[in-house]
This record gives C-alpha cells, sequence and structure tokens, in this order.
C-alpha cells in the first residue's frame, strides 16, 4: 500500500517507519528536517521536506498515496501548539478529500474525548489531571480530532496511555472501551505497530480506540 506518514522524526514515527517497512508498504515521509529521520532497518521510499502548516506541502505528499498515517505531537505545551494543530488538521483532511484518499490513522491520546463522548468517572479524572499538566498539547489534540471526526473519511484515532521505551511485545488490547488508568502503558514500538495495523483493519474505522500494551 502506498502510504503517506506525517510525523516520521518523532519517537513514535520512527518505529511507524520501521513496522510499516517490514509489511512492505511504500512510505512517504514528509518532515520539515529530514537529517532528523533516524533509520534503522526500513526507510521511507520517498522523503519530501515540508511543514504541515503549509497546504502545498501536505497536498505533495499525500498525492498518489493509499493512507496517511499521522504520527505528530505537539512539541511543546504552548498555546501556538493549538493552533498549529488546527491548520495541520485542516490540511490534511482539505488533502485527503481532494485527492481521494480514505483511511487516516491518526496518533491521538486516552486524554482526548470524541466529541459527545461520556467517559467513566475514573477517565474523566484522569484525563483532567492530564489537561491540568498539559493544557496546551491536550488541547491541541483534541482540536485535531474534533476536526478529523467532522470529516468524511475512514478515520481511526488510536488514544495510547503513557508511552514508554521497551522491546517491542507484540501484544496489546485496543478498544473503545477499554480502562486506562495511571498505570496503564504501550511501548513505542508496539503503538508504532498498532498505527500500522490499522491500515488493513475495518474494526475501528470513525472510532477511537485505546490501546494498551
Amino acid at each position: 500500500m502506498r502510504v503517506a506518514i506525517f510525523g516520521a522524526t518523532g519517537a513514535i514515527g520512527g518505529h511507524v517507519l520501521e513496522h510499516a517497512g517490514r509489511a512492505e508498504h511504500e512510505v512517504t515521509a514528509m518532515v520539515r528536517d529530514p537529517s532528523r529521520l533516524e533509520v534503522t532497518g526500513h526507510g521511507p521510499s520517498r522523503v519530501l521536506t515540508g511543514d504541515i502548516a503549509k497546504r502545498d506541502d501536505v497536498h505533495a505528499a499525500i498525492a498518489g498515496a493509499e493512507a496517511v498515517i499521522s504520527a505528530l505531537g505537539p512539541s511543546s505545551n504552548r498555546r501556538e501548539e493549538v493552533d498549529l494543530f488546527e491548520m495541520w488538521a485542516r490540511n490534511v483532511v482539505a488533502a485527503m478529500e481532494s485527492h481521494r484518499v480514505r483511511r487516516l490513522v491518526l496518533l491521538s491520546g486516552a486524554a482526548v474525548a470524541l466529541p459527545g463522548e461520556r467517559k467513566a468517572l475514573a477517565d474523566r479524572v484522569a484525563s483532567t489531571v492530564v489537561r491540568l499538566l498539559v493544557r496546551n498539547v491536550v488541547a491541541a489534540k483534541q482540536r485535531e480530532l474534533e476536526i478529523v471526526a467532522a470529516s468524511t473519511l475512514d478515520w481511526i484515532a488510536v488514544r495510547p496511555p503513557r508511552v514508554v521505551k521497551g522491546p517491542p511485545t507484540g501484544r496489546w488490547e485496543a478498544g473503545t472501551d477499554l480502562r486506562v488508568g495511571p498505570r496503564s502503558r504501550i511501548t513505542r514500538s508496539d503503538l508504532g505497530a498498532f498505527l500500522v495495523s490499522q491500515l488493513t483493519d475495518d474494526l475501528w474505522i470513525r472510532q477511537a480506540p485505546y490501546v494498551r500494551s
């Protein structure tokens, strides 16, 4: 499958690249700084230098793709990140609709809520704590999901709890009603593998499953 990947230079994006390569997908990675791209075994077929805030750059990366994975995350807890992720979300939705690309696999977070979603009390408390610690990070990802969820795309928003270093286990649980508490975690490699697996899995289309190791 021809896949456009955004966020490939991040801690999770590198594992997305690795697992996409192992699955023999043809990958285009759009990055701001190609020198930060770490390739251990399976690199992208094509690397584009671009900015997620620039409409034409996002369109160029998605042209010819059959699916998109975003492993993007805010780089800081500044208010500007909210505006950046709103712009990015609008750009990717417009580009995918323009190029008739349906599948979007989106890295989200356990503190992010779907529009209209009613979380359990324990989950609401945990989400509130996270928001207090990294308010603008959560707000940026929240706005991103709201825009994507309002689109006509076949999106899947993956909501991990704490993401940690560690070897891949190849084992995880996923579900929209899965409980993820303070002790819940998933390794970067397992999260990357799960994101790639959603390119061809229709179970969670237009849903936001939690995932944990």
